[in-house]
């Protein structure tokens, strides 16, 4: 999966210049959670290199974390989700109940199926990363996430886009992956020639495409069209 991150703001936080402002005068106190103990060292020897990040804690274990997490106060958290007794997922929608957004989420993963980054989402986490990642990818991560900012994968924004896709666009999609010509696929549709351009227009701005070779490598590259023949 792409790692080139989109920030979308969080209208529920409702940040505003003055609140930042004094929110990062304090460090940001974070707190780190994986199975491997180099993984939790090397990330927690380059976070605290940052002046305004301090790692308060480190743990191997979720349910440690869990009863721990309230004493320690933590801005940020990093979670893998693959653990032993307890999902990450399990973790976040844990924290998330018991904190809301004063705690912020990150996950950083060896898994970054699409199934597993959409839940990551879902529950309210403000980053998911790949253990591919870069540190300054991780850093930037964390401050983005004080900011009240969300760092979606550009994969899943396409998603996202592709989901508004209506009906009668992945008809005609499905038509142009079976290389038909506007004029077949407006017999095969039974709508003029004119509408299936209107069609394929759509279809390219919402899959962010300019031609239609482009829209079907799209549709196959995020799994679109293999759903469309299903």
């Amino acid at each position: 999966m792409t790692q080139e991150l989109n920030a979308e703001r969080l209208s529920a936080l409702g940040c505003r210049n003055r609140e930042v402002k004094k929110n990062i005068e304090q460090p940001i106190k974070v707190i780190l959670l994986d199975d491997h103990p180099l993984v939790l060292e090397g990330l927690k020897n380059r976070l605290e290199r940052e002046k305004d990040m301090l790692v308060v804690g480190t743990f191997n274990d979720p349910s440690v974390m869990l009863k721990r997490i309230g004493a320690l106060k933590p801005d940020v958290a990093i979670i893998d989700i693959s653990m032993p007794g307890m999902t990450g997922f399990d973790l976040a929608v844990e924290i998330k109940k018991t904190f809301d957004m004063a705690i912020r989420l990150i996950v950083l993963s060896g898994y970054v199926y699409d199934e597993y980054v959409h839940k990551a989402y879902e529950i309210g986490i403000h980053a998911y990363l790949s253990k591919q990642a870069t540190y300054p990818q991780i850093i930037n991560a964390i401050r983005q996430s004080m900011l009240g900012l969300r760092l979606v994968p550009e994969k899943m924004t396409i998603l996202q886009r592709a989901d508004q896709l209506t009906p009668t666009e992945k008809k005609v999609l499905k038509q142009i992956a079976l290389e038909k010509t506007n004029k077949e696929i407006a017999r095969e549709l039974a709508m003029s020639q004119r509408t299936v351009e209107y069609h394929m227009a759509a279809i390219n701005r919402k899959l962010d495409v300019k031609t239609r070779v482009g829209a079907v490598a799209k549709g196959y590259e995020i799994g679109l069209l293999e759903r469309l023949y299903d």
